[in-house]
């Protein structure tokens, strides 16, 4: 299996335990990643939850606070799937 680009940006749809915790990984792997979700708002609770996850592993020292500032510009709540 080839890696992906890490300019190619990752769109999860769905944006429950599954797929906040598949934006994570695409987060912090350096993925720009687009969340939504059928339910209106959801995309944007989500993206707050993954938030509060990162602020917990830069506690943890897994990640510097720089690393989890670049991962939230890369996260993006969608309304559409347009």
């Amino acid at each position: 299996m080839t890696a992906l680009d890490l300019s190619s940006p990752v769109a999860v749809v769905g944006t429950g335990t599954m797929g906040q915790g598949i934006a994570q990984v695409a987060l912090v792997a350096g993925h720009p990643v687009r969340l939504y979700d059928a339910v209106a708002g959801r995309a944007r609770e989500a993206a707050d939850a993954i938030g509060a996850r990162l602020d917990r592993l830069v506690e943890k020292k897994r990640i510097t606070g720089a690393e989890r500032d670049a991962a939230r510009s890369r996260l993006a709540p969608a309304g559409s799937l347009a």
